[in-house]
């Protein structure tokens, strides 16, 4: 199948994410946002960490592709995972000190769930990354350091990354992007096999 060429005036991103927003703008990609607002059902008996990501991500694609006859919609969900346990967004503070207590001088993964809905075509594909992230082990006084930043609200296991937390890692193993909340890799290979071939529309920009 020839791969057909976007327009890329119609991707959409359905994340108001502004880290999600910096990668696809660096990249060079046009899009709009239109953020889903679908509560986030909780995870099934039994249902692997990748896979609820994989389903929160398609979710919330769904959700805004439902509104469009055409373009390409992406939806995507991060998730921390420490042994079988899924570290969300903490509610306070002291939610939040708890997580960084767990995180301490331990590996755990990063996954993001992607969707990649063609609304033109009605199909559908989806995929994720995994990420593996060693914090080292921290002190009661760098964790109140870390927590009096204000970095850790609205961010899954109480952390980012890219900003002050990149002080109490000292290992990753995978895609930093993925880590960050958009696993680029994982996109493009969305991308190739919707027939989008999506390095050669960058280049062309």
């Amino acid at each position: 199948m020839k791969p057909k060429k976007a327009d890329q005036s119609g991707w959409i991103l359905a994340s108001a994410s502004p880290r999600r927003r910096e990668i696809l703008k660096r990249l060079g990609l046009q899009f709009r946002v239109e953020p889903s607002h679908i509560p986030e059902p909780p995870r099934k008996s039994r249902e692997t960490a990748s896979d609820y990501a994989v389903r929160i991500a398609h979710l919330k694609a769904s959700e805004i592709a439902s509104r469009h006859d055409s373009g390409l919609v992406i939806g995507v969900d991060t998730i921390v995972v420490l042994g079988s346990m899924i570290l969300g967004k903490p509610e306070n503070q002291a939610e939040a000190r708890s997580m960084l207590q767990r995180l301490s001088g331990r590996w755990h993964e990063v996954i993001s769930g992607i969707c990649l809905i063609d609304c033109d075509l009605e199909r559908t594909r989806s995929s994720y990354g995994i990420s593996r992230v060693h914090f080292r082990r921290l002190s009661p006084e760098d964790i109140a350091w870390y927590l009096q930043t204000g970095e850790h609200h609205d961010k899954a296991g109480a952390y980012g990354v890219q900003g002050y937390a990149s002080l109490l890692i000292d290992r990753i193993e995978g895609c930093y992007f993925n880590i960050v909340g958009f696993p680029i890799v994982v996109f493009q290979q969305l991308c190739r096999q919707s027939g989008i071939d999506l390095l050669r529309e960058l280049k062309s920009r």
